[in-house]
């Protein structure tokens, strides 16, 4: 009996020690990305490669489809960061909210215009019916910008017919004929030249296109698990720069595309315009802030310490993930 007994207890120690009690907890985060998340690529990379699991991490990704809405999800609590949404971020202060940018992995306006006639000039799209979507979101405010720098009035020289959704959103209103132009990610460039369509490319303008966004109240309460999902990204990153093969799956999910030339181009894209290190560019956190300026024009005196924290990068030595130049 003894012995029996003596057995039992081993065994019952034995199961005791391959039972999830004995591994670390994983916390879960809710993360806002983009409707179409090419913005924040690097969060479907970290999970399809396990990035976030390493640190223990679960991460929801949640799309929304404007930056209005993603930023009153942050505000909330419905999710704990938001990544490639920058134009709430100031207008989040001017509502009394502080939120701030921990680091940004892509740092240019990426968009292009997408029209049904060919174009050499953005002022021959006078008295056309543009697509835009929800006024305060990323492809509303450039579009202001683009249009005013070109000597247009948005309100009175064309017709600015805003939708929900995406670029993809944009892009079937266009091949519907609701619309005569709209401003697209750059990744559908391929695909909407081989249905017919014309393309006119703007100039590369640095600008904070992809911070990762949370509440200061969130960093001060739960910087350890901040600190994880930072770290995670940015070895997503630095995969994404070195990786080419293991990051198909996940880019040609995106693209909703398995052709060669759409999936290439967009892989080069996304390669030459990584910044591992996530550190943002002063040019490009200005223009944020002078960009925002055509939403309201008290954002402009919000200085770049107030939306801007990456004591996380430096302490996580992120600067290491530097491209050597050839």
């Amino acid at each position: 009996m003894k012995i029996a007994t003596l057995l039992g207890w081993i065994i019952f120690l034995l199961i005791l020690g391959l039972t999830p009690r004995g591994l670390p907890a994983q916390e879960t985060m809710r993360v806002a990305i983009p409707l179409f998340p090419t913005a924040a690529f690097p969060v479907l990379v970290a999970n399809d490669r396990g990035f976030f699991q390493k640190e223990d991490l679960i991460v929801e990704t949640i799309r929304i489809n404007s930056a209005p809405t993603t930023y009153q999800a942050l505000i909330s609590g419905d999710v704990h960061a938001a990544v490639g949404a920058p134009t709430g971020l100031l207008p989040s202060h001017a509502q009394g909210a502080e939120v701030i940018a921990l680091g940004s992995w892509d740092n240019l306006v990426r968009y292009v215009w997408v029209t049904r006639e060919k174009i050499t000039d953005i002022r021959e799209l006078r008295g056309k019916k543009v697509g835009v979507n929800r006024a305060g979101s990323k492809p509303w405010l450039i579009i202001q910008v683009l249009l005013q720098d070109a000597g247009l009035d948005p309100a009175k020289d064309l017709t600015l017919l805003q939708m929900g959704g995406g670029s993809q959103e944009r892009v079937a209103a266009l091949m519907r004929g609701g619309i005569d132009a709209t401003l697209a990610d750059v990744l559908l460039e391929p695909i909407m030249v081989k249905r017919g369509f014309f393309v006119l490319h703007g100039k590369s303008t640095p600008f904070m296109n992809a911070p990762i966004a949370v509440k200061r109240s969130y960093l001060a309460s739960h910087r350890p698990t901040l600190k994880k999902f930072v770290k995670a990204f940015a070895d997503a990153t630095r995969y994404l720069v070195d990786n080419r093969e293991g990051t198909m799956r996940p880019l040609t999910q995106l693209l909703n595309s398995n052709d060669p030339q759409i999936v290439d181009f967009a892989y080069q894209y996304l390669h030459s315009n990584s910044e591992a290190t996530l550190y943002p560019p002063d040019e490009a956190v200005r223009n944020l802030i002078k960009m925002s300026v055509y939403m309201d024009k008290k954002l402009g005196s919000i200085s770049a310490n107030r939306v801007i924290d990456l004591s996380i990068l430096d302490e996580l030595g992120t600067k290491q993930n530097q491209r050597i130049q050839k």
